[in-house]
């Protein structure tokens, strides 16, 4: 009782200073939680390639751990985990502990087609993985190793058409757009090619320079290097529109294929309950990078185009690809192969 008389007996001021430091007491804890929040990270963040080192997946993800790097001053350290068209990079991801220190490099074969091509997919790349920004659209690229008599994609067709089941093509994996958009290809010009699937773009690369293997059809910024250099001989480019590094090289629908269409993005996204404030605060640092006029004109040097936006963005991009790429799969008559 003389607590309780000696509290109503002080004086307005000495209340409101007791109440106050009250409150502060009780919001300590939560203070705390935001100033933790607030640090992340704190230490290494793991960025997962689900592909091979060398090809579009992994040139895009070293570019965007190193300028994570510079701004946050912890190392973004990249690890490649090939295997299964992407599937066993991003299921690592998938279950480990959301605490903002593992991410992966999405591709339309994790977040989509994987689905449709293995049976025994270990994950829902809509569902398992949170949506943190769209980095860049590619297009993919056709083109073939010096000693195909080919200049053009309709003598491409007419070589195929000659000898079905002759000519090869290499993928970076099953799954992946260059196996999809191969197989679209093939239904739409009705032809017949062997498909050689690789854990990655550079393996698949390096055959088709070598000869081991006839055709490619690759991101662009995965074959670009080579075209320049003179080891491979671009045909056409995937997209409904000319890349503009490109200029002489035709898209497909203009090369003999009316109506193809089929370009391929990456992301970033992480553990589907991945902080929100880790998530966000990973989104403004991407869309500052992507909307920087040097990092822009290097990526479209390379053969990206940045692209950037939301994560609600991000969710709506998979859920529309989802639509088209099984479309793509059903048309071209593709099954589960594992």
């Amino acid at each position: 009782m003389r607590s309780e008389r000696t509290f109503r007996g002080m004086s307005n001021p000495s209340r409101r200073a007791v109440l106050a430091a009250s409150a502060t007491a009780l919001s300590l804890p939560f203070i705390g939680r935001a100033s933790g929040q607030a640090q992340w990270p704190t230490r290494v963040v793991k960025v997962v390639v689900p592909f091979a080192a060398g090809g579009t997946t992994d040139i895009l993800g070293r570019l965007m751990a190193q300028r994570l790097s510079e701004e946050y001053g912890q190392q973004f350290i990249v690890e490649n985990k090939a295997g299964a068209g992407g599937n066993l990079g991003a299921d690592y991801v998938t279950k480990a502990d959301p605490d903002g220190y593992t991410l992966v490099i999405g591709t339309p074969g994790p977040h989509v087609i994987n689905q449709y091509m293995y049976k025994n997919q270990p994950f829902d790349g809509a569902k398992d993985l949170a949506p943190v920004v769209v980095i860049a659209r590619v297009p993919n690229l056709i083109s073939v190793n010096l000693d195909v008599k080919a200049n053009t994609l309709q003598e491409l067709i007419a070589l195929a058409k000659a000898d079905p089941g002759k000519l090869s093509y290499a993928s970076p994996g099953t799954g992946g757009t260059g196996h999809v958009a191969t197989e679209l290809l093939k239904s739409m010009a009705g032809i017949d090619l062997l498909h050689v699937p690789y854990r990655g773009s550079a393996p698949a690369l390096t055959d088709v320079i070598g000869g081991r293997v006839e055709i490619s059809l690759d991101n662009l910024p995965a074959a670009l290097p080579y075209v320049e250099a003179g080891k491979l001989r671009a045909l056409a480019v995937t997209t409904a529109k000319r890349w503009p590094e490109l200029p002489n090289v035709p898209t497909v629908a203009e090369a003999g294929v009316p109506g193809y269409e089929a370009s391929s993005w990456f992301t970033i996204a992480a553990p589907v309950k991945t902080r929100a404030d880790i998530v966000a605060k990973l989104n403004r640092s991407a869309n500052t990078y992507l909307a920087d006029k040097d990092m822009a004109q290097k990526m479209r040097k390379l053969g990206a185009d940045p692209v950037g936006g939301s994560p609600e963005e991000m969710a709506t991009l998979i859920a529309d690809e989802n639509v088209k790429w099984k479309k793509a799969i059903e048309f071209a008559g593709l099954k589960p192969e594992q």
